[in-house]
């Protein structure tokens, strides 16, 4: 009985050390990329990411610089998205030629805002595939407004606010509202979450840095729409 009350101590101990080694070695990592060095550091980041993981996002964009990007949660309603399309109608048909699925239907995968001279793109993957891009143009986001997330949100858009600290803005498109929900951070990526492993730390880290200097450049381009 003592040889396995002993052995489970070790096993104990050995899980409460391996756990502080790591939650240390995350905040050294995160330390990187922390502050203005950090924003310094993020362009390059970006164009790291945008070659790998996220290599989809630019070529969604075809050739469009990308300026910044962020996750977002994904667009509500059918409706929403309709009147996103049809307010757009002339620019989204010629991002379909890049290859964007026009199915609308209501999983909640990864969807990011991507920043672009004075444009911003919404992009929705499911299962690692586009089904959604739908472009905001210039006007539209000068008109652009902060909003509340409203308390029934909270509770029917759950996994889309708890934990995120979600930040929201209203488009008006020809007469449609539209609200979006956006975040200073990036936690998947387009075919899924952040694998674990060795480098898993260091990807938190940079992708953390992308949803910062998406704000600072948005913010920058429509100081309106910070809080």
């Amino acid at each position: 009985m003592m040889l396995y009350i002993g052995i489970f101590a070790v096993i104990v101990v050995a899980c409460v050390f391996f756990s502080l080694m790591m939650m240390k070695k995350q905040k050294e990592t995160a330390k990187k990329y922390e502050g203005e060095s950090g924003i310094g550091l993020a362009p390059g980041v970006k164009d790291e990411l945008l070659n790998d993981e996220f290599s989809e996002l630019r070529k969604q964009l075809n050739g469009a610089p990308i300026d910044a990007f962020t996750q977002c949660a994904y667009i509500a309603t059918v409706g929403d998205k309709v009147a996103s399309a049809a307010a757009t109608a002339a620019k989204t048909v010629a991002w379909a030629a890049v290859g964007v699925k026009a199915r609308y239907n209501e999983r909640d995968n990864a969807s990011y805002l991507v920043l672009s001279n004075n444009e911003l793109h919404y992009v929705f993957f499911d299962e690692g595939e586009v089904r959604d891009h739908l472009v905001f143009d210039h006007e539209t986001l000068l008109n652009a407004r902060t909003a509340q997330i409203t308390n029934a949100e909270k509770v029917t858009r759950m996994g889309s606010v708890m934990g995120l600290k979600p930040k929201k803005m209203h488009l008006d498109l020809n007469g449609n509202g539209l609200d979006i929900m956006y975040y200073g951070t990036v936690q998947r990526m387009p075919h899924g979450i952040i694998s674990p492993g060795l480098g898993m730390f260091e990807t938190q880290a940079k992708l953390q840095l992308m949803g910062r200097l998406f704000l600072d450049r948005l913010y920058k381009k429509y100081p309106q729409l910070q809080n």
